[in-house]
């Protein structure tokens, strides 16, 4: 698209070349230059996501491995699931646009899910977790699973809200045997080493770039965190968000694109072998 000569594009294209530990994602992202909200790059965060996963998955096939995971498998769908804000706040609007009686159905699974939680006395923790250190969160979440509470929108062992998941749910694949994951530990359960996790780099976005703690919403609590938290981050120019999301992703600052005049239709976003892969 070339732009008319006394007028800026409405959109400016991405260029992303990242390296990730030796994994290479190449990706175009075309977005809006005047201000939009976060939610509009689910999508784009979403194919990333896919993206690396999808290196993951050829690594683990090269030595191999099997992916266990299977339609009908759910037990990792009573783990303690960290979707981001934006994440919770769709999910609540998606159960909201549900027909009824399905939207009563799923409802009542959130609230016998508190009930539970709050029984176990695990719910005050819950409430507030971005206050977790990385030493509670291990043990907490294997006592959440004890509960065996399903997940909400678990319907016959499978997701009844596959393709609006979180990025974390996707994220998640083993290559041990399916029968392990009803119990899991660290001897049984061996997860698919991802080279970055989008999940994380997603949750980061918006929040104090210096605080050690990041703010993240149970699943099961999604919809109640969003009644009280309707508003979402203000729009912002699409080059912002995705500066800030890379940066987030990669651990490495990447520079603003240098002004053009006429505008740029697009920016370049580079980074080597910045990233790790989560322990």
């Amino acid at each position: 698209m070339t732009p008319e000569p006394d007028s800026p594009p409405r959109t400016i294209t991405a260029n992303v070349n990242l390296n990730l530990s030796g994994t290479p994602v190449e990706a175009k992202i075309t977005v809006p230059v005047a201000p939009f909200p976060l939610p509009m790059l689910l999508p784009t965060f979403r194919s990333l996501a896919e993206t690396i996963i999808e290196h993951a998955v050829e690594d683990t096939k090269s030595e191999g491995l099997t992916i266990s995971c299977r339609s009908g498998c759910g037990a990792c769908c009573r783990q303690l699931v960290p979707s981001s804000e934006v994440e919770a706040r769709l999910i609540h609007d998606l159960v909201v646009d549900f027909p009824e009686p399905r939207r009563a159905r799923v409802l009542s699974r959130f609230a016998e899910a508190r009930r539970r939680l709050d029984e176990a006395g695990l719910l005050e923790m819950l409430l507030r977790p971005e206050a977790f250190s990385d030493d509670q969160l291990r043990p907490f979440a294997l006592d959440y699973f004890k509960q065996g509470i399903p997940c909400p929108f678990l319907e016959d062992e499978s997701c009844s809200i596959y393709e609006e998941r979180p990025i974390a749910c996707r994220e998640y694949l083993v290559t041990s045997p399916a029968e392990h994951c009803a119990q899991p530990s660290p001897e049984t359960v061996h997860c698919v080493k991802l080279a970055a996790k989008v999940s994380r780099a997603v949750n980061r976005i918006g929040q104090d770039p210096t605080s050690r703690f990041v703010r993240w919403v149970p699943l099961v609590l999604a919809f109640e965190w969003a009644e009280g938290h309707p508003h979402d981050l203000p729009p912002r120019p699409g080059p912002e968000w995705l500066r800030e999301f890379f940066e987030h992703l990669t651990g490495s600052e990447i520079p603003a694109p240098a002004a053009a005049d006429p505008p740029t239709e697009r920016i370049e976003l580079d980074a080597e072998g910045t990233a790790r892969a989560p322990g």
